[in-house]
């Protein structure tokens, strides 16, 4: 099939685009320290909670690239995600807040910073 001229173009452009901020995203994510084991956090709880001490904000968009590589999800799977995180990281005074329309943040995010001794997230 053959695409109009500049479209073919554009989606390569898009596509790179998205892989990029994709690997950027998984990159900004990667900290050298584990987190607590008793926290019990699968691998795709942890990429998402590393997301949280990485980011001030992240978004249901952001969130969806780092649980599944793509956009195109339905938003209830990040809210449920967010929930079982919630619910392994709260008995250890870890707030995560929802912020409307938006995402998710993490409370006093620097303060866990230090505290996990994660040295590859950016302040």
């Amino acid at each position: 099939m053959e695409l109009v001229n500049g479209t073919k173009e554009a989606l390569v452009a898009r596509v790179g685009a998205l892989e990029q901020r994709f690997a950027d995203l998984r990159n900004s994510m990667r900290a050298s320290a584990a987190l607590p084991n008793n926290w019990r956090l699968t691998p795709k709880e942890r990429d998402l909670f590393l997301s949280l001490l990485a980011n001030d904000t992240v978004t249901k968009e952001m969130a969806m690239l780092v649980l599944y590589g793509t956009e195109d999800r339905p938003d209830h799977s990040v809210a449920m995600f967010m929930s079982r995180i919630r619910s392994k990281t709260e008995p250890h005074s870890v707030k995560i807040e929802t912020i409307n329309r938006t995402g998710y943040r993490l409370v006093d995010r620097l303060v866990w910073t230090k505290t996990l001794k994660l040295d590859a997230v950016e302040h």
